[in-house]
């Protein structure tokens, strides 16, 4: 019986071997297809005999028994956050810790055919780095947060902004697999952001969370079970372009009166700049700005917590407006948690404050269940960590 399990001796295994076979009538080798610890504790873990897929990964891969019991027990993914300015990078544990972290300028002014190569190189600099090079076998695949048109399923991104000479569908998914021998997701920024704060941020362990970027302008992402939600086309999830104004500012989008047009960073700061322009307000932001200084949403911020009355109309317009799109999600969707990140985020109750009368004020069933409003937790791992979560899941 000696050599029966690859890398095993039976004699000294048996017991072991039992154990495993137990343990998997219990769990999966992917529960669910989602991170471990995304998995809301109302869910269990269904009851499969996975043993003979273990075996199955031995013979075609080539791993020891042992190297499999490991790929089970703790498995790792690298995600990679494509920027504008920045590659960020991280491998992450299935439970949420980063092993490392990486972050290479972009260099997107050469093109895009440089970037996909940098990105590449970078991920082979991961996998032969000494945190990684010694688990291979435990990493379960890549996972990659991109901006522009992402198309999960076919794995090609067009378009991302700011990367000139990148009008084409690229299908990254295909050019990493055949480089780097490992399974590659790809999914746009703002899902892997949300999707990142579900399974181990702010709405860990919820099992409908609503997430929200307020940055350059708003991302969104709708997660279900730890899996995030493209609907039928996969157009679902962008929030941003939700209407909250018919009759209101002109959208990138096309439309009208978006969330993004009032609630955003920029949005926030337009706004401000607008009313100082008009001469008759008295303001901290007309007397920072006085020398030409743009506003920012953070000078808002800062303004509005020395009690400015400026400042704070314009965080009160800003959440009046964000509040009535995020009445329609909890009408909608009925989340567990409303999680909301990005630039303008950093004010807090200032703003949430405004979000939650909102919803209290629309959202019928208010009375009954109070959805929470709160501050997304992973800053700027969040892109990183969520692209992670992709292969960590099976997501595409």
């Amino acid at each position: 019986m000696h050599g029966f399990i690859p890398g095993c001796s039976f004699s000294k295994r048996y017991l072991f071997f039992l154990f495993l076979l137990m343990l998997s009538f219990q769990c999966s080798i992917r529960p669910q297809h989602r991170p471990f610890a995304a998995i809301p504790e109302s869910k269990k873990f269904t009851f499969r005999c996975t043993w003979i897929r273990c075996m199955g990964d031995c013979a075609i891969n080539n791993f020891t028994f042992q190297e499999r019991v490991f790929r089970i027990m703790g498995r790792l993914s690298i995600g990679i956050d494509l920027g504008g300015t920045y590659i960020k990078a991280g491998v992450i544990t299935d439970q949420g810790n980063a092993v490392r972290q990486w972050k290479i300028p972009t260099e997107g002014q050469q093109g895009g055919p440089v970037v996909v190569q940098r990105m590449s190189d970078l991920i082979a600099e991961i996998l032969e780095s000494p945190e990684v090079a010694s688990k291979k076998a435990s990493v379960v695949g890549i996972g990659i947060g991109s901006p522009g048109l992402v198309d999960q399923k076919a794995g090609t991104i067009t378009r991302p902004v700011n990367i000139p000479n990148w009008e084409d569908a690229v299908p990254i998914k295909k050019i990493f697999e055949k480089r780097h021998r490992l399974p590659v997701f790809v999914d746009n920024d703002a899902n892997a952001c949300g999707l990142g704060e579900a399974c181990f941020g702010a709405g860990r362990g919820k099992s409908v969370v609503v997430a929200l970027t307020l940055g350059t302008g708003v991302g969104g992402a709708i997660v279900v079970d730890g899996k995030v939600f493209h609907g039928a086309k996969g157009y679902a999830g962008e929030l941003g372009h939700t209407c909250v104004d018919p009759e209101g500012p002109p959208c990138a989008c096309g439309s009208l009166g978006c969330i993004e047009g009032y609630a955003s960073a920029n949005a926030i700061a337009r706004y401000a700049t607008e009313l100082v322009a008009q001469g008759r307000h008295k303001s901290w932001l007309v007397d920072w700005s006085r020398d030409g200084t743009p506003i920012t949403s953070k000078m808002v911020y800062e303004a509005a917590l020395k009690e400015d009355s400026l400042a704070l109309r314009v965080i009160s317009r800003a959440g009046q407006y964000l509040g009535v799109a995020v009445s329609n999600f909890c009408v909608a969707l009925n989340p567990e948690v409303v999680v909301i990140g990005g630039g303008a985020s950093a004010m807090g109750d200032l703003l949430f404050d405004h979000v939650r009368r909102e919803i209290d004020m629309r959202v019928y069933f208010s009375p009954y269940y109070t959805t929470p409003v709160c501050r997304a937790q992973l800053g700027e791992d969040a892109g990183f960590t969520g692209a992670a979560c992709l292969a960590l899941s099976g997501e595409n």
